[in-house]
């Protein structure tokens, strides 16, 4: 699997010193992650969660006759039967009023540290966002490597996992634990097809404050890397100390540059190799 980190060239140190910044979860301010204070609904306007009627539908299933579930999968029968949501929601909402939705408690979130890639080089929103508007650069990482993918770093935990999206908040019992508020993004920002890598700070190698906010630093093999792809709007003075970078550095000897290039019919955007 290849994944890919998006930077701009302040952070050209990425390559030289081997190391991946991680910012501080609760720094980076997402009021759906750290729950920020949620308006109050009347019971007639609180949605049923994703949980609660899947947990429905597993109730109804268990209450078949056993001739009947010999029949039908459980899975099954849930699939067919979420086809009836609609119906099967006002049933639940007669025999009880749905609870307000615990959320996930970002108390949890404080310890950890969290680096974002992404699954394509050629995402425009994320060149223009990420990348300095075209003038960074984006490293492709080869995310099969242990280093990314082992459930431990230093002895501590860790994880990387794709950003579920949706227009439901995941609550406390999400499937996807432990941290399901990281691990949820709103469906708005499905474009951007992101992997989040998340660990504890204690393990950084490195930590520095700037402007005001707390950043980790981790050391990682610089092997991972398979490609450097130099934005279309890059200074000729940035090109020139990755091509140097690239040159004196034996570590990236075998590893290709490639430049950015516009697709001349469509909004799209194409990777060459350098020759």
């Amino acid at each position: 699997m290849k994944l890919y980190l998006y930077l701009s060239f302040r952070h050209l140190d990425v390559l030289r010193n081997g190391r991946l910044h991680f910012s501080d979860v609760l720094e980076r301010q997402d009021p759906f992650e750290i729950n920020r204070p949620v308006i109050r609904k009347a019971p007639e306007e609180t949605p049923i969660s994703h949980e609660d009627f899947k947990a429905e539908l597993r109730r109804q299933y268990a209450a078949l006759p056993e001739h009947m579930q010999a029949l039908v999968t459980e899975a099954y029968f849930c699939e067919q039967a979420a086809k009836k949501r609609p119906a099967i929601e006002k049933q639940m909402r007669q025999k009880q009023q749905p609870k307000t939705k615990k959320l996930p408690d970002p108390a949890k979130l404080e310890s950890l540290a969290l680096c974002r890639l992404f699954s394509s080089p050629i995402n425009p929103l994320l060149w223009e966002r990420y990348s300095d508007q075209y003038r960074g650069f984006v490293v492709e990482l080869d995310a099969g490597h242990k280093y990314f993918i082992h459930n431990l770093f230093k002895e501590q935990p860790q994880l990387l996992r794709p950003v579920v999206y949706s227009d439901e908040r995941p609550s406390e019992r999400s499937p996807i634990q432990p941290f399901p508020s990281l691990f949820h993004r709103a469906q708005v920002w499905n474009q951007e097809q992101e992997y989040r890598l998340v660990r504890p700070k204690e393990t950084a190698d490195k930590q520095v404050l700037v402007n005001g906010k707390n950043f980790y630093f981790y050391a990682f093999p610089v092997s991972s890397v398979k490609q450097v792809i130099i934005g279309c709007n890059a200074s000729d003075e940035d090109r020139k100390a990755l091509t140097q970078l690239f040159s004196a550095d034996t570590r990236y000897k075998k590893t290709p540059l490639a430049n950015l290039w516009l697709d001349p019919d469509l909004y799209a955007l194409h990777v060459k190799s350098v020759v």
